[in-house]
């Protein structure tokens, strides 16, 4: 059974890649020759149309299809296209309700899915069995991922857990330290599930690795306030970050807004910098433009007396959220000269990141990338729960799934189940005999039971037999 991917750009391809990693067959479509001229390293079957052409949709095997995902960069053709492929592919194989077909839709806009202004419940009328929208994740992952700017990557798992990756400096008191016995020598130190090294690629750690500099390691935590302790581990020492910080926001764009209302609401003062007059009036009307907390300037960003007059050097974080790769980039290169220690910019572009990072920008985060994540994530709702790969290791997933009473995994303990299904639990939620959710790590839990939640490393490679055991 195949996916078909429509939209060969950055997204379309990014899923794409991940897919070919799982061994799955791939379709792309995409009516601009160049699209899919860049797109033929990725060894799918390339077909240069319309996805609301019968014809395209035919040539990419619709009627083989399991799953097909619209990628293109317009929100409506992705939404009417998921019922039109429906069509096509219950014309092919008799199946009038298409319920052998999972359609994904992507969209850039949230005010799509909004009861009041937008056209929701959209999976009502387009058949889309799902919508992507991922500012929400977006604004998750840069948010958290500026309470800690030593950890190279911190990534969303789960309710209130973290993933965080990082290099090991030579300042690490870890050098030399087997992977089982770091939390020896750091009270309340996450356990480190994987390890990567310049000469042995990624993998899932058996406790038995000697840490060496320049190791990146992955944790898991169960709340932010642990990045401290992973930060010192690693021989870094971030700056303190006050309780409400002053927060420069660069943009009133829906991104920018919502970190407005981010910050907002843990009771930070907030300015907004916006070059467009329209933008910055919206932003002032909305339903957060009334909190006293919140400054909107209409100016040039890269105005040196605007940013002197509002004391750029005084603010604790600045977020540069335009629609400019170029200009963001600019943006935060100047915050971090003017000292700001937190310097977060959003990018389209995912190769940028890891030149950005280069030059010491403190969390640049690509919305493409973070899609990537959340249509795989859908693609893999059979079995539902968290989904996410870990881009410093992308030998590594993690994922999730909660254990039904026929599960052959309940009544095993850790161990047991780990070698079951080849994978590393990473952290099990249990809800308790008085109702209440209880997050606990591996060596808390004798054995596994019925609707237990329980979070997994795996290599990429085996997400299938293992997606196969977890099944319910």
């Amino acid at each position: 059974m195949r996916v078909i991917i429509a939209g060969a750009g950055e997204v379309g391809r990014g899923v794409a890649e991940a897919l070919r990693e799982e061994k799955r067959s791939v379709a792309l479509i995409d009516p601009d020759p160049s699209a899919i001229n860049e797109s033929q390293s990725l060894d799918c079957l390339l077909v240069t149309g319309s996805v609301l052409s019968r014809d395209s949709l035919l040539r990419a095997g619709i009627n083989d299809a399991e799953i097909i995902v619209m990628a293109t960069n317009n929100d409506e053709i992705n939404l009417l296209s998921c019922a039109f492929a429906k069509r096509v592919y219950s014309e092919q194989v008799g199946d009038r309700n298409a319920s052998g077909l999972t359609a994904i839709a992507v969209i850039s806009n949230p005010d799509l899915m909004n009861l009041n202004k937008g056209a929701g419940p959209l999976e009502k009328w387009t058949r889309a069995d799902h919508i992507v929208c991922a500012s929400d994740e977006i604004v998750e992952q840069l948010a958290a991922g500026l309470l800690a700017p030593s950890i190279d990557e911190i990534l969303a798992f789960g309710d209130n857990s973290w993933i965080s990756s990082v290099e090991v400096t030579s300042k690490s008191a870890l050098i030399g330290v087997k992977t089982s016995e770091a939390g020896n020598i750091f009270v309340d130190l996450p356990s480190i599930y994987a390890i990567s090294s310049s000469e042995g690629g990624g993998k899932l750690t058996t406790g038995e690795e000697v840490i060496s500099e320049g190791d990146t390691l992955v944790f898991v935590s169960r709340s932010t306030s642990q990045f401290g302790q992973i930060t010192k581990a690693i021989g870094c020492i971030d700056p303190e970050l006050p309780e409400k910080p002053q927060v420069a926001i660069f943009g009133a764009t829906q991104f920018g807004n919502k970190l407005s209302k981010h910050y907002l609401e843990i009771g930070s003062e907030v300015v907004v910098i916006e070059p467009d007059l329209d933008f910055a009036n919206e932003l002032v009307g909305s339903q957060i433009g009334i909190n006293k907390r919140l400054d909107v300037i209409h100016g040039d960003p890269q105005d040196e007396d605007l940013l002197r007059e509002l004391g750029i050097d005084q603010q604790d974080i600045t977020v540069a959220a335009l629609d400019d790769d170029n200009l963001n980039i600019a943006i935060s290169m100047r915050a971090k000269d003017k000292g700001v220690s937190r310097t977060g910019l959003l990018l389209n572009d995912r190769a940028l990141v890891e030149a950005v990072q280069r030059i010491g920008l403190t969390r640049p985060i690509s919305r493409r990338l973070v899609t990537v994540t959340s249509i795989l994530k859908s693609i893999h709702m059979n079995v539902p729960g968290a989904y996410q790969s870990i881009p410093t290791i992308p030998e590594l997933i993690s994922m999730s799934a909660t254990l039904s009473s026929d599960n052959n995994l309940v009544g095993r303990s850790i161990s047991d189940a780990e070698n079951k299904i080849g994978c590393r639990i990473v952290m099990i939620e249990r809800i308790t005999e008085e109702g209440d959710l209880e997050v606990q790590i591996p060596t808390q839990v004798e054995s596994l039971e019925m609707s237990d939640k329980i979070y997994i490393f795996l290599e990429k490679s085996d997400i299938k037999r293992v997606e196969r055991s977890l099944e319910n």
